[in-house]
């Protein structure tokens, strides 16, 4: 399989830009999380506004894309990483390097974008990404963003019947029983905040319905079920029913720009923890600080935050799948303690706190402590890829819920499928049950 490179550039543009595209002939110190997703964003904010598809971040190749820059950051000079080709996962296709240096995240982007061959690069034939950032003493930004292009996982369906469990038909979710405790329903979130209510799930606003638009992340219903709130990527609150606004980012006036993760409710419903994209951690309202991973000097990028039943701690799902727990959180195991390396893409705790979930960006599940498994998306044995966005435990426990980034649902356990807005061009960053 021949592989060539295309000459470097560097290009001076009031700061310092490099450019490394290798296509492949045929298929075959401390880091700023936040200013690593805030690059991430720009990127696919670039991709979208060119009708092409997001990235999806690759957490192999952080480490990759941060050891470069550390590297390019000690030299205090640009330059290539001569080893991508091997570092980065040995089933790329395609891959590419940008790098430089410069005095925030907005200014480097735009650098590379007023660059045609940088630019390529971010709106290259690419499905993967992997960013590096850090900062040197004088405060300036450095960075290494790699693209990579690789095949998707894809499963070969069993020959079954359209609609049957294992069958390629619209709901190929496996049987299951209503909940044994009261009707339940489920909230699907797409990205541009519209939210689509299931089963006993009542509607009660949304951002496009306000007649804003904004780039959703999350939504979270309240204890009572009655209302939710919608977190945006800056860290925003909408609140809807019966959910009280307590504070967001935003109004915290803080010198940088902090990229929302995720938001967790107290059991109280009186305040909420908001999740930054390293780790970081805001407490509105009644919800008390049990720390962070910046803190406690952890390099990862952050994915979601649960709080345990009493809401004395919480545990933070990492993107490698690594699991951090703080206060009354206890440690049941994570995806890199099983020697295996996976994209953890959401996670969620068993009624009694004793056990917790991790979803896979594939739709595969990994069961810890009292959680018991259900099934997985790959074990249905679909026609086609379907990549998992977030899960939700049922109401009773009994089961769990799965989103695809298409908007599907898929109810394991006693977790009945009551709709989805698959097919209707949504992309899903949410699913949550209730109970009503």
């Amino acid at each position: 399989m021949r592989r060539s490179v295309v000459a470097a550039t560097i290009l001076a543009l009031g700061l310092l830009v490099g450019l490394l595209l290798v296509p492949l002939a045929s298929p075959a110190g401390a880091y700023d999380g936040g200013a690593e997703q805030q690059f991430v964003d720009l990127v696919n904010q670039s991709r979208a506004a060119n009708g092409l598809a997001p990235l999806t971040v690759r957490s192999a190749l952080v480490p990759v894309a941060e050891s470069w820059t550390s590297s390019i950051m000690a030299a205090g000079s640009l330059s290539h990483n001569p080893a991508l080709a091997s570092e980065v996962p040995s089933d790329w296709q395609r891959i590419g390097e940008n790098v430089g240096y410069g005095s925030s995240v907005s200014s480097l982007h735009d650098a590379f974008m007023a660059s045609s061959s940088h630019r390529a690069n971010i709106l290259g034939d690419f499905n993967q990404v992997g960013v590096g950032v850090d900062h040197d003493a004088s405060g300036r930004v450095w960075v290494t963003v790699d693209f990579l292009k690789a095949p998707l996982p894809t499963v070969t369906a069993t020959a079954s019947a359209p609609g049957a469990p294992g069958g390629c038909g619209p709901n190929v979710n496996p049987p299951s029983a209503p909940s044994a405790s009261g009707a339940t329903g489920y909230y699907v979130l797409g990205s541009d905040g519209q939210v689509y209510a299931y089963g006993n799930a009542v509607f009660q606003g949304s951002p496009p319905a306000l007649g804003l638009g904004i780039d959703a992340v999350v939504m979270t219903p309240t204890p009572s079920g009655s209302g939710y709130w919608v977190l945006g990527r800056d860290g925003g609150i909408f609140s809807f029913g019966d959910a009280a606004f307590q504070g967001s980012v935003p109004g915290l006036g803080l010198p940088v720009q902090v990229s929302g993760i995720d938001l967790e409710p107290t059991p109280s419903g009186g305040g909420y923890w908001i999740l930054g994209a390293d780790g970081g951690i805001f407490s509105f309202g009644d919800a008390q600080f049990f720390g962070s991973l910046p803190g406690v000097g952890v390099r990862n990028r952050a994915i979601r935050l649960v709080p345990t039943p009493s809401g004395g701690g919480y545990w933070i799902l990492g993107a490698d799948g690594g699991i951090f727990s703080f206060g009354d959180a206890g440690f049941y195991g994570s995806v890199p303690g099983l020697g295996l390396r996976a994209t953890g893409i959401s996670m969620a705790r068993t009624g009694s706190g004793g056990g917790y979930w991790i979803l896979g960006a594939d739709g595969g599940i990994f069961s810890f402590g009292d959680a018991g498994f259900y099934g997985s998306v790959p074990g249905l044995g679909l026609c086609a890829t379907v990549r998992g966005v977030q899960m939700s435990p049922s109401v009773d426990g009994g089961g769990y819920y799965i989103v695809s980034d298409t908007g599907r649902v898929f109810g394991f356990g006693d977790a009945p499928f009551m709709g989805d807005p698959s097919g209707a061009g949504v992309v899903a960053r949410a699913v949550t049950a209730v109970r009503r």
